[in-house]
């Protein structure tokens, strides 16, 4: 049966290869993000492109670019090269936007990674790209000072102020020498350096710098225009926080400051006070926003689009918001190594990814790397159609995830007779709860501290609000008086994050699913733990 989809996806029989439609350059390759930024925001001075709701404030395109060439001859002040790093550790506020455009007006790449990130993650993160100069908040002035103390680079607060810490508006405020006549950098290189790092979902237990070049940023797919409004609770640390300040910047879209954790009450809220146009969130933001009592078909009637992402999201939640909203509901698969792969429109099809994007070529294959057709399982490939920077300080990863210019990310899926792609799997196991990755490997080793715990399997129950709820199966020793609750508490005192707690508990069992040679089959397991919850 025919499906809709936003873009039509193409098979190769003889190949067995699928591809998208081709993708325009609308750009020389070799130009710089800071570049086609620099002259958006000059045609188009007067356009407000940032609403903060908490003080009432709002931000033209002009004076964004004002202050982004403001902060971009600082930068040059403090002799920092397209070699250098800008770090930012921060929650959404009023000068991340100018900051980024800063960096990229300068070809100086900025690593972002989120502030309620544990220290030990931080550290290992910034140790990787040693930022010569740190933006962060001033609440977590101290902690970053702490984390960056082996590289010790100058910290800037971007909200609040610290005694003696220069603040970003001691920077932007007032007129520097050289603004009326700045040029933004030419890269030194190719389209191809680095012009964003961020976060990889942390395959091998702890994320990696991805680097994500200026060609990749100038793909980005025009969806929203100067008459749209965005809102999204994604910070620019999240590939999705990133893209909508880069639309905002090239495209004059308004963008809905949202600060502080997210509400999906607060969410309806201002969807009705700005009129807002377009939505992007993450499974469980979706979830709790479009089951919320006051989302209503008056409430979301300016909703145009709503473009989820990030991980598995329950059908029965893309059928209730393309009631509620009469807008087109995308369900995107996407990495922050590739990009968007996939978009999916047609909520009739039960966990189906969709279609592929443009520009984007993919091949499914055996254990033996031979090439499957429709309806076979396997592990997806992903052809990018462009260079990819890798994993910053880090070949073996590299060489591992991209082989012979395709990506192995380790999902296991199909596609149908219609050309859309389902993952039925995670060949790797990292899991997602609240948009926050966690390895279901570190809870199993905290669970295994406890003297009568004989083996564990931590799998991820899918839980369709918040995405991949942690649930242990917990072989204990004969006779032992251990109880769920204090392997449930043992973990809650050894990590202290929300997502990486039993959220959906502990189950006693007296086997494990394994396979000839011994490993526990996790699929397997999360199946035997959901079984049990019944």
């Amino acid at each position: 049966m025919a499906t809709k989809a936003l873009f039509p996806t193409f098979y190769d029989a003889e190949t067995k290869i699928w591809s998208g439609l081709k993708k325009r350059r609308h750009y020389d390759p070799d130009c710089s993000a800071g570049e086609v930024f620099y002259c958006a925001l000059r045609n188009y001075p007067n356009l407000v492109i940032q609403i903060n709701d908490v003080d009432g404030s709002t931000v033209t395109s002009g004076q964004i670019r004002q202050w982004g060439i403001r902060l971009a001859l600082y930068l040059q002040q403090e002799q920092l090269t397209q070699d250098d790093v800008v770090g930012i550790i921060a929650h959404s506020s009023k000068y991340i936007d100018p900051l980024v455009l800063a960096c990229l007006l300068q070809a100086t790449p900025f690593h972002a990674v989120n502030a309620t990130r544990d220290a030990e993650t931080v550290t290992h993160l910034f140790a990787v790209t040693k930022p010569k100069i740190m933006f962060c908040d001033a609440a977590d002035y101290e902690r970053i000072k702490d984390v960056t103390k082996a590289f010790a680079p100058k910290i800037i607060t971007l909200t609040g102020r610290v005694p003696g810490v220069p603040h970003i508006e001691d920077l932007l405020l007032q007129p520097v020498p050289g603004e009326a006549t700045y040029q933004p950098a030419t890269l030194k290189r190719d389209g191809n350096q680095t012009a964003i790092i961020l976060c990889s979902s942390g395959t091998a237990g702890l994320p990696k710098a991805v680097a994500i070049s200026h060609y990749h940023i100038l793909q980005i797919s025009p969806f929203c225009n100067s008459s749209d409004t965005i809102l999204t609770h994604a910070t620019v640390d999240w590939a999705t926080g990133f893209i909508a300040i880069a639309i905002s910047l090239l495209y004059g879209s308004s963008r809905v400051l949202y600060e502080g954790a997210y509400n999906a009450e607060r969410f309806v809220q201002l969807i009705q006070k700005y009129k807002v146009t377009t939505l992007a969130m993450a499974p469980w933001q979706a979830y709790e926003l479009f089951t919320h009592p006051l989302a209503t078909e008056e409430s979301l009637a300016t909703i145009k689009m709503s473009f989820i992402t990030g991980g598995w999201v329950a059908l029965s939640v893309l059928q209730r918001a393309q009631r509620l909203t009469r807008a087109c509901v995308m369900f995107s698969y996407g990495t922050t190594e590739t990009g968007a792969i996939t978009v999916n429109i047609d909520h009739t099809l039960d966990n189906s990814v969709g279609r592929i994007c443009p520009g984007l070529r993919i091949k499914i294959i055996d254990e033996d790397g031979n090439n499957l057709s429709h309806n076979q399982v396997g592990e997806i490939l992903i052809d990018i159609g462009s260079k990819w920077g890798g994993y910053l300080c880090n070949p073996e990863e590299t060489a591992t995830t991209l082989r012979d210019g395709w990506f192995h990310l380790g999902d296991m899926g199909y596609f149908d007779q219609d050309n859309n792609l389902y993952i039925v799997d995670r060949k790797k196991d990292l899991l997602k709860y609240k948009s926050k990755h966690y390895w279901p490997t570190e809870l199993e080793q905290i669970i295994a501290e406890l003297p009568d715990v004989q083996h564990v399997c931590v799998v991820g129950v899918r839980d369709p609000k918040h995405g991949d709820s942690a649930g242990a199966l917990v072989i204990k020793k004969p006779g032992s008086p251990l109880t769920q609750q204090q392997i449930v508490e043992h973990v809650a005192q050894r990590v202290v994050v929300d997502y990486k707690q039993l959220n959906s508990g502990v189950q006693f069992v007296d086997s494990l699913p394994k396979n000839d040679n011994g490993k526990v089959l996790r699929s397997l397991a999360r199946d035997q733990f959901e079984a049990l919850m019944k």
